[in-house]
């Protein structure tokens, strides 16, 4: 199933709501940037899986960086 803006739009905010109040140490930009990549990558998954895998490995190593 193909999701477009208008959808993605509605999981950005539900998501947002979710991580403010139970996640507020991960990066807004973080989830938003997982789900964009998703939304591009819809018909190569293979490509959305690297993309995502990459923003969450570089937001750890930001993480243990600054620890």
């Amino acid at each position: 199933m193909t999701m477009n803006k208008v959808e993605v739009e509605e999981l950005l905010k539900v998501l947002e709501t979710i991580r403010a109040a139970k996640y507020p140490g991960i990066p807004p930009e973080l989830i938003k940037n997982i789900v964009q990549s998703q939304f591009e990558n819809q018909d190569d998954r293979a490509l959305g899986y690297r993309d995502t895998k990459n923003l969450i490995d570089n937001f750890l190593k930001q993480v243990v960086a600054e620890s």
